[in-house]
């Protein structure tokens, strides 16, 4: 009976140190790698404007010069988003429904981006482009 007091207490001990230690984990979604997009300040050295329609961007091959640039969403049916791949610009992400138009200021810097629409089986039926900055 003693042995099987003292499996029940170690097995009591444990539980108890497991839920003290998810106590302390802190939690809740996100984290460091869900960073808040911040608009860079000054003026737009030029805006380009990129449709989204049912399912594809037009257009789908751009090219910049690196600096502070608006970046506008327009829609033609639909819902639809905008973002970029591997981490590259975290956090931005420009949305439209419909006819709508969603613009932010991004500061690019040279390299090759792939941009994509995140809404599920968009991208795999050809929503995404390329945005090459010089």
């Amino acid at each position: 009976m003693t042995r099987v007091r003292g499996r029940a207490a170690a097995v009591a001990a444990l539980l108890a140190a497991g839920l003290l230690l998810a106590a302390c984990g802190g939690g809740g979604g996100g984290g460091d790698d869900e960073k808040a997009y911040v608009e860079p300040k000054g003026p737009a050295q030029e805006t380009i404007s990129i449709e989204a329609k049912n399912f594809s961007f037009t257009p789908d091959d751009i090219s910049s010069e690196p600096g502070i640039v608006e970046l506008e969403l327009v829609g033609k049916g639909g819902l639809h988003d905008l973002v970029f791949d591997d981490g590259a610009y975290p956090g931005f992400q420009l949305e439209v429904n419909g006819s709508a138009t969603d613009a932010k200021k991004i500061d690019l810097k040279a390299g090759k981006y792939t941009f994509y629409c995140t809404f599920p089986g968009h991208r795999s039926a050809g929503m995404e482009g390329t945005l090459t900055v010089k």
